[in-house]
Formats: structure tokens, sequence, C-alpha cells
């Protein structure tokens, strides 16, 4: 009898089920119709396809191929905007349209979210951060960090000073006769510049990660006294050994892994992720506790302000403070490193935009005199210059958003592609900045030509969005351009030659792709001091 009873509640169960998802889908169709939506493409193709294109795609780093200029480019040469029933069995819209771009960013923000598999594929990581939770939250998050972004706080400009110094210190001596420094990868130490200054904007203090470079580079070179073994940034701190470094590579690559298998996030999992999770969250210990015990102290005068201590006023869950200093951590080194290395890759392919930017730089930014954020913000050709690197090479490449109801696209549906394009919630739509960037419709058939001048007559509108646009737009856009005017203005005013070691290799434009986009074969390249 009670195996009866069991068989009938589980045959209710699916009755229940196929009968609520009918009316689901019905109801769905009914709002598509009401919007006059139309279906966009259909890439999807039999069941077997779907996870032979995982397969590929896991298996990219081995293969040689390109995400986005392989495989991505390949489905939107066929619709700009498609959908797929991915490996797992769920729909994904891809999207590089800017009307959707704009609809899901800004004009439509509230039919749009991060959604929870964000928080489970970045959680190990990020717990409950800004970069993982929407909603009050969210909001919360951001308006706490805002002010600490504020134009007075970014023109405090020493502190990246000294560790653009440390930089050129990095790079190692100069040829008495010829004026050349030797060969190097600049990209390794870009991502210790930028972790030096993200640290001292978060911690009050910089982590002196460069100090190891300086001195393989720079035999018998002295660093700052007043660190010492085992302190933070002293020679035995974790931020200056090579295991860091590794810690934060092996955490990028299975956070990506994490994203790219959608509701299998699980399965991008391993010891040694798990290892690097708790080196790095080690890390931030101590910086967690000084912040909180400050909270109960009364202030030292001339004490620098910083993000974290700011943050200690508002919460003293360790978690939490942690969770949003890893997610700035993160975003500061990795985001900026990109940006510069790809600048780099420029300045050594086009010797006559390099000498045109160096010419504008020693008239703009004089010897002596403080470089502050007006002038570098005030310095057009600098901005056209970045502007430009971030167009072809933009650091967060693939993004997405998760509808947080039934909506709509604007465009994208039906034959010609001008159709609304209906969204059930619970869909992933994701968008390419970097394919939306180089499209020739809207840049022009040179597109793909690395032109800074193109930025005197084009007007930013959507389709430019390497920082993201919106309510979400990226609170650190301002910090990461000006750091990076600042170090191209100080390299600019040392040197006058960037060359290439090998231009052949460089000139293939690979890249890595994980949570950002930096150059896939380092920067290797070679620098001509100004006599």
């Amino acid at each position: 009898m009670m195996l009866v009873h069991a068989a009938a509640l589980v045959a209710a169960f699916i009755i229940y089920k196929l009968t609520t998802s009918l009316l689901r889908e019905r109801q769905f169709q009914a709002f598509a119709a009401r919007h006059a939506c139309a279906e966009p493409a259909d890439l999807s193709g039999p069941w077997y396809r779907r996870h032979e294109r995982l397969q590929r795609l896991l298996n990219m780093r081995k293969s040689g191929e390109d995400v986005l200029d392989d495989v991505f480019s390949e489905d939107f040469r066929k619709s700009n905007t498609h959908q797929r029933c991915i490996f797992e069995g769920s729909r994904v819209v891809a999207t590089i349209e800017p009307a959707n771009m704009q609809a899901m960013l800004a004009t439509q923000f509230q039919d749009f979210e991060t959604g929870h598999r964000r928080h489970q594929q970045l959680g190990p990581l990020l717990g409950r951060s800004i970069f993982t939770s929407d909603g009050p939250f969210w909001e919360h998050s951001r308006a706490l960090f805002r002010p600490q972004f504020s134009r007075e706080n970014i023109n405090d400009l020493e502190s990246t000073n000294t560790a653009v110094s440390a930089l050129i210190s990095a790079l190692g001596p100069t040829d008495a006769e010829t004026g050349w420094m030797k060969d190097v990868d600049i990209l390794p130490l870009l991502y210790s510049f930028t972790l030096d200054t993200a640290s001292d904007f978060l911690f009050g203090e910089s982590v002196n990660s460069q100090d190891a470079a300086i001195r393989a580079n720079n035999p018998g070179a002295v660093v700052d006294v007043r660190r010492r073994e085992g302190e933070e940034g002293g020679a035995g701190s974790p931020a200056t050994s090579p295991q860091f470094v590794r810690d934060l590579d092996v955490i990028g690559e299975h956070v990506v892994t994490r994203i790219r298998m959608a509701s299998l996030y699980w399965l991008g999992d391993s010891l040694r992720f798990r290892k690097a999770l708790k080196n790095v969250k080690q890390f931030t210990e101590p910086f967690v506790q000084r912040a909180i015990d400050s909270t109960i102290t009364a202030k030292v005068p001339g004490q620098k302000n910083n993000l974290l201590s700011r943050l200690a006023t508002q919460t003293q869950d360790r978690e939490e403070l942690r969770n949003n200093i890893l997610a700035i951590l993160f975003a500061g080194r990795d985001t900026t490193s990109a940006l510069l290395g790809w600048c780099f890759v420029r300045l050594a392919q086009h010797p006559d935009i390099l000498a045109k930017l160096r010419k504008i730089v020693l008239t703009d930014f004089v010897e002596g005199e403080p470089i502050t954020f007006a002038k570098l913000k005030g310095c057009r050709y600098m901005q056209f210059f970045l502007n430009e690197v971030l167009r072809l090479h933009p650091t967060v490449p693939v993004n997405n958003r998760i509808a947080a109801r039934d909506t709509t696209l604007p465009v994208g549906g039906g034959s010609d592609q001008s159709s609304p394009v209906a969204i059930r919630k619970g869909e992933v739509i994701m968008y390419s900045v970097y394919l939306m960037q180089r499209r020739k419709d809207l840049w022009g058939e040179d597109a793909l030509e690395f032109d800074p001048s193109r930025w005197e007559r084009k007007t930013v509108a959507w389709q430019f969005l390497p920082f993201n646009g919106g309510p979400r737009i990226c609170i650190g856009q301002q910090f990461a351009l000006t750091e990076a005017s600042f170090v191209l203005v100080r390299t600019l005013r040392e040197f006058d030659r960037v060359e290439a070691v090998d231009a052949v290799e460089m000139s293939r434009f690979r890249k890595k792709i994980g949570l950002t986009m930096p150059p896939g074969d380092g920067v290797k390249i070679r620098l001509h001091r100004a006599m």
C-alpha cells in the first residue's frame, strides 16, 4: 500500500511540474507576442555538437585556438544576436548589439542582474562582495566604495610615483654606450607594479612586491630599509614571492573554468585551487585585523586614508571585509596591468605613434613639475591612445547578465535581426565588447587598425564599453586610466624608443582569456633611454 501511495505522489508531482511548465511557457509566449518579439538565430545544432563545443573550449590551451577570434567571432559572423542551447540544456542568448547592451546595463537595468550563478562561480574567491551581488547589498557596497574613488583621492599620486620609480628600477640597468636596456618581459613587472599600487590604495601601504625584481635585475641594489624580513613587503612576505603570483594565476584559471561550466561550475575545483585560495586569503588577514583595530584606536596624525579602514567602520565581519578587498585587489591588479601590457605592445609596434605621444608628453609634462590628475586628463592625445588600446584590447572582453524577470532585448530577432527578442526569467545573456568594438559597420573599414587619431572625430557611445556602462559602470575607471597615463608619462620622459624583442611574435596579438585579457605571450621588449 505504501508503494502505491508513493507512486501516486511521484505521478502527481510529475503531472504538477509538467502542467506548471506548460502554463509558464504559454504565459511567456503571450508575453513575447504582446511585445512583437521574434526568435533570434538558433546556432545550437544537435546535442552532440554542444558537447564537442564544450570540449573545444576546455582544450584551447592545448589546441592554441582563441575563444574570441576563433569561436565566438565565428558565431557572430552568422548573427550579431543569436541563441544557443548549451551542453547542460539551458539557453544562452549572445549579442554584440550596442542597443542590447544599453538596455541591459542602463535603460532596463532592473530587468537584468549578475545573478546567483555568478556568486556560485566566484564565491570561493570573492564570497558576497560588490562583484557577486545585486540589489540592496550591491547598492550599499558601491556607496561605501564611491568616496574612496573620488577625484581628491585619485589625485594623490605620490604612491603611484614611488611605484613607477620602482618599476623603472626593476627594468634593470642601461648600457652606457648604446643607451639600450636589456631585453625584458615587462608584463610580470606590470603585475607587481599594479599589485603595489592596489595594495597601497586598499591598505594604506604598499606590499612592495617589486623589490624582488629590483634585486634580481640590479645586483647590489638597496631597497627601502624599513622593509624587514617577514614584514608586509619584506623578502619573506607572500606578496614578494613567485608562489604568491602563481597562486593568483591558479585562482584566475579555475574561476574561468567555473564560468565556462555554467551550472556545472562546481566541476571547476581542485586541491590546487583550494590551496591557492587559502594562501591568498591568509595574506589579507593581517591587513583586515589592522583595519578592525584602527576603528577602536585614535587615528595617527598624517595617517593615510585607505579603503579597508573605511569599510571597517561599517562592518567588523572579517569575511565580508576580506571578500570586498580581494574583489578590488584582483580588479585593480589585473585590469590595469592588462591595459598597460597592451599599451607597451602598441608602443613597440607603432614607433610613429610613440614619437608623437612622447613629443606631447615632453611639452605637457615638464620635468620637475608635478604630474596631476587634471594634467593627465587634459592630455587629449594620451586619452586617444588609451581609448584605442581599450577599443582593440578591452580588459574584460566578455561579460554576461541574467534576466531577473521575463523581459526583452530591443533588437536581434527575426530574419533581419531588427525585432525585439523575448528573454525568459533566469536566462543568461552573454555579450562581448571585444567583438563589438571591432565591428566594421560601427567603426569603419579600418576597424582592426590601431589609430588613436580616430578619436578626434569619434563620439563615444554604447559601441565603446571597456568599463561597462550604466549604474554598474566600473567604479575604478578613472583610477585605472590615471594610473596608466602616469606610467606612460614617466616612461616616455625617460625612454625614446620601445622595440619588440620578437616583432613577428608580438604581431600575432595572442591573448590570455581569464577574468581579464592580458597579452598571451607576455610583452618582451627592449627600451632605449633618452640621452
